[in-house]
């Protein structure tokens, strides 16, 4: 897997998902992963998306990304995620 070019693909999804509005956000909670394949390179990827609630913070969706390789003799794999919280809860510094 070319690393770079696939964080590139994952950093792309990421903010796709980020700039959604909140009730389709919500949605993505209660679905299946969102799975895709992609070619980066000439290298196919699978790119999985899924959304789930941050436990530790009221109102806040954690976005997750994983891209797995085509390799089938190691497991690839590179992952990343972002907080999203919902815009009302989000306070201005004072």
């Amino acid at each position: 897997m070319k690393r770079a070019s696939a964080y590139a693909v994952l950093a792309t999804e990421l903010e796709a998902f980020r700039l959604l509005p909140w009730h389709v956000l919500e949605m993505h909670v209660r679905a299946v992963p969102t799975s895709k394949t992609v070619d980066v390179e000439g290298e196919e990827l699978q790119l999985e998306v899924r959304v789930s609630i941050e436990e530790t913070r009221q109102q806040t969706l954690k976005i997750t990304a994983v891209a797995f390789g085509p390799s089938h003799l190691q497991m690839e794999r590179l992952e990343e995620s972002v907080m999203v919280a919902k815009h009302e809860t989000i306070h201005a510094p004072q």
